[in-house]
């Protein structure tokens, strides 16, 4: 009987079209996953940005509970020879013993402002805790500061080295200039400051430090810190990036900021800068410096005056800023009508609004 024979069979490769297909596939794959990932990815980024609010929360928290006071947001300082000047250090140097950076507070001396050469060193100390992840950025970014022989940083002339802060603390609806003389009695009246949490001091002490108490809309209704985004600042010889958000200073348009916009209503410094910008509404630097702005999608982080922290959309009711005027010769505010939306009502301790929890 004869056996037959089974010839092995052809080994053969992918045609062309197989490999195309295959190829297709993978991309598709990516493409799917892809979006994924980096949504996972900002998720852990603004969970590490509410952790640092909250950390921030709490450390004000402890130190209203030690002084009675919040910290301020600006105050004045001594020049060397005694003499007092504006402008020393801000609120997040004041809460660097409550957020374990003992170290850098004892390096200040308390008996000089702060933006003199023997105070140099603290504000070259950049702080974790100060960088959203998201804001790129700024994570170890340290200016150096601009040398002496071209006129320096400080109020002596000398380089000031800097980190920078992608938080600020709440100032309230409107920013006025606490210096101008011709605020009178309306400055008392209708300053943010009045009525947000941090108080901007210099001179006589028209307004002073905010206790826990004259937080009579109740601290879940009055917000403490949001955020500043200091990567959307514009870069060059000309531009911002080196000069706002100032992580020791107190000063507006650095660690302080106010609801006339809402949040994140400039895409950028320079955006805000365009001709078809609104006009500017605040009395130094820009529009963008002193509005919340942030990298996640859809609205910014926030640490309220009961140490909790929420995520505001940028589509919060707010009035329109576009209707408000700002008069430099005066220094005064024309509101046209504009009442406060609920961003704004969320910016002052004591305006008596009464605000839903699920209106934001």
């Amino acid at each position: 009987m004869q056996r037959s024979h089974r010839l092995p069979s052809e080994r053969r490769g992918f045609t062309l079209i197989e490999l195309l297909v295959v190829i297709a596939i993978i991309a598709v794959l990516i493409a799917l996953l892809l979006p994924a990932v980096q949504s996972a990815r900002e998720a852990a980024r603004r969970a590490q940005c509410t952790n640092n609010l909250k950390q921030l929360a709490l450390a004000a928290m402890n130190y209203e509970s030690s002084n009675q006071t919040f910290p301020m947001g600006d105050h004045q300082g001594r020049f060397y020879d005694g003499s007092l000047i504006n402008q020393d250090f801000g609120h997040f140097v004041a809460l660097t013993q409550f957020y374990e950076q003992g170290a850098v507070f004892n390096a200040l001396n308390t008996s000089l402002m702060l933006y003199l050469y023997p105070n140099s060193t603290v504000s070259g100390i950049g702080m974790s805790i100060l960088w959203c992840p998201s804001d790129a950025g700024i994570v170890n970014y340290r200016y150096p500061g601009t040398p002496a022989s071209q006129g320096g940083d400080g109020w002596d002339g000398s380089p000031i080295p800097m980190c920078f802060s992608s938080y600020a603390g709440n100032l309230g609806p409107l920013i006025y200039d606490a210096f101008h003389s011709n605020l009178g009695p309306a400055y008392n009246a209708l300053t943010a400051q009045m009525q947000g949490t941090f108080s901007f001091c210099g001179g006589p002490a028209i307004v002073g430090p905010v206790s826990l108490r004259s937080i009579t809309d109740g601290t879940s209704n009055t917000m403490l810190y949001g955020e500043h985004a200091h990567g959307k600042l514009t870069t060059g010889p000309d531009g911002d990036f080196d000069y706002i958000n100032w992580w020791s200073s107190g000063d507006y348009g650095d660690t302080t900021y106010s609801s006339i916009f809402p949040p994140n209503y400039f895409s950028s410094d320079a955006q805000s800068q365009t001709t078809t910008a609104p006009p500017n509404l605040v009395p130094r630097v820009s529009n963008f410096s002193d509005t919340v702005t942030s990298f996640h999608p859809g609205g910014c982080n926030f640490a309220f005056c009961d140490g909790s922290v929420r995520f505001i959309k940028n589509s919060v009711n707010s009035w329109n800023p576009l209707a408000i005027q700002f008069n430099n010769s005066t220094f005064l505010y024309n509101l046209n009508g504009q009442k406060y939306g609920v961003y704004q009502a969320l910016s002052t301790r004591n305006g008596g609004e009464v605000i839903s929890s699920d209106s934001y």
